[in-house]
């Protein structure tokens, strides 16, 4: 019984040490995607970012699965791209509206990532056309689609409690002077 047992103790960490290589293999290969993904997706945050500041419709549009669901503070919950397509034009026909992103943390996990950050966002309150500001945080899903890029399936975000705020206005201009020549 003695051989016996020596020798299913000897299968037991052979296949312990052939798991752990394994293992091993795996997550170098995966260590490597992630930082692939990490890349791709926060690249997508920056280009995202100066595609609000130019107000381009269509690029943060291309965001977006077509089947992605959105929901952000003030517009009704988007779900798909037609719907999600409508809640950013009504935003973006607002000549106030403004939005800025900052990536906090990037993870991914096989064809998954997901994004968190904070966003400050100002625009025309429709009830009392006033310029107001507020801030918050967001948190969007993406998935690996099949050409190979990622896009947003969920994209969520939430503005922080009393953030809230009515923006000053800048000076007042000050009258220019005539000058003849």
């Amino acid at each position: 019984m003695t051989g016996i047992r020596k020798f299913i103790a000897l299968a037991g960490v052979a296949a312990i040490a052939l798991g752990a290589s394994g293992c091993n293999k795996v997550a170098g290969a995966g260590a490597s995607d992630a930082g692939a993904v990490q890349s791709a997706i926060t690249a997508d945050q920056k280009k995202w970012n100066d595609q609000f500041k130019s107000k381009d419709m269509e690029g943060l549009l291309s965001h977006y699965a077509d089947d992605a669901f959105f929901v952000a503070p003030g517009v009704p919950a988007a779900d798909g791209s037609m719907a999600i397509r409508k809640a950013y034009a009504e935003g973006l026909s607002d000549k106030n509206f403004d939005i800025g992103i900052t990536t906090d943390k990037v993870a991914s996990s096989g064809d998954l990532a997901y994004v968190r950050g904070h966003f400050t966002e100002k625009y025309t309150d429709p009830k009392t056309s006033q310029v107001m500001s507020h801030t918050g945080t967001y948190l969007t899903v993406y998935k690996k689609q099949a050409d190979g890029s990622w896009k947003a399936v969920e994209d969520f975000a939430a503005a922080d409690p009393a953030s809230e705020k009515p923006v000053s206005p800048g000076p007042a201009a000050k009258p220019a002077k005539l000058i003849s020549m």
